[in-house]
């Protein structure tokens, strides 16, 4: 089964956002540390460690993940869910949030313009 619907040109944009928003929240660092005797050792961040990897700003990432907490519920775990990458396989996801795949696509192409008229909004 399909869980996506084709995209709208109006919402290619907010898909394209979202989809970097995803990649640099799964790609946020994580602190690391070496195996010394007390285990306390944490490697030293430089300035290129704290820059989003996939944004133009600081301000760009926060506009997208203020849109995104504030669609709604439904949608936006359909969103985070797509566009945010986990371990857990996207099947298994749906189950936990105990979502209906026959609305999935629905929900997806809802989420996207709620998350598309947000992003306008959003200061």
């Amino acid at each position: 089964m399909n869980l996506t619907s084709p995209i709208p040109e109006h919402l290619k944009d907010a898909e394209e956002r979202l989809e970097r928003y995803g990649r640099w929240a799964a790609d946020r660092p994580q602190i690391k540390t070496c195996g010394s005797a007390e285990g306390r050792y944490k490697i030293p961040q430089d300035d290129i460690d704290r820059q989003p990897k996939t944004f133009n700003s600081i301000d760009e990432m926060m506009q997208c993940q203020r849109a995104l907490a504030a669609v709604r519920k439904e949608e936006r775990q359909v969103l985070t869910i797509l566009y945010i990458p986990r371990k857990v396989p996207i099947e298994a996801q749906i189950r936990i949030f105990k979502l209906d795949k026959r609305t999935f696509p629905e929900r997806h192409i809802s989420g996207l313009k709620q998350f598309d008229i947000l992003l306008r909004t959003v200061v």
